[in-house]
């Protein structure tokens, strides 16, 4: 092997690294904004494509415009009075790990799975302000692609696998908190697996990553 040719695999290699770690990073942001309900700067994660797509356990957005009008209008953002009052009590936090994560070889964009473990706590203002403490796991496939010089979220799809109060055993609920809702702005398409005792655990949903050259298919469907 010849100078040059090492030269050109090391910065390869270099340049997949930190390709990696800035999609981590832009999780951890995502995770993060999440959780302080930071809807605008959530947007901002995102591609500003008329191809990117969020699908969630409740309804599909497409492009950066229903990508928008999921963050904005369907969740809101704690800067408007009156979601702020609305979700005063309420703490979602969904972690972000386990993943794995892979780079084009053109370095124009990345595959990604994720596992999440979190916790959705929130009053239930019809309900005499009960309060609901759930345990909530999903599942993460996530397309990166390079925007402008910067790593974006593409694609994404959130797969359900169990929610249930805490004190209650996950195995002896049979919904997903999603399915009780109806979000005006989304789509018909979303995921809808979750535990349940005469399933099995889905073996590619999400699909695991394989190396590849250059995009060609949406790891996120």
């Amino acid at each position: 092997m010849t100078e040059e040719k090492m030269r050109q695999q090391l910065e390869q290699k270099l340049c997949k690294l930190e390709a990696q770690e800035a999609c981590r990073n832009l999780m951890g942001r995502y995770s993060y904004y999440r959780t302080a309900f930071q809807n605008k700067e959530m947007v901002e994660l995102w591609a500003k494509r008329d191809d990117a797509k969020l699908v969630t356990p409740w309804g599909s957005y497409q492009g950066h415009s229903g990508i928008e009008a999921c963050y904005l209008k369907d969740i809101g953002d704690r800067s408007d009075a009156k979601v702020f009052e609305a979700i005063k009590g309420a703490v979602i936090m969904h972690e972000v790990d386990t993943e794995v994560i892979e780079v084009a070889e053109d370095l124009k964009t990345a595959k990604a799975v994720f596992l999440s473990q979190g916790h959705d706590t929130y009053v239930d203002r019809t309900d005499n302000e009960t309060v609901h403490a759930k345990w909530a796991w999903e599942k993460y496939s996530v397309d990166f692609i390079m925007e402008d010089g910067e790593w974006k979220i593409w694609h994404m799809t959130i797969y359900p696998l169990f929610q249930s109060e805490y004190g209650e055993g996950w195995a002896d609920n049979p919904t997903y908190v999603s399915e009780a809702f109806a979000f005006p702005n989304a789509g018909p398409e979303k995921t809808n697996w979750h535990y349940d005792r005469n399933e099995l655990y889905p073996a590619n949903e999400p699909a695991i990553p394989e190396p590849y050259v250059t995009y060609e298919k949406s790891s996120a469907k």
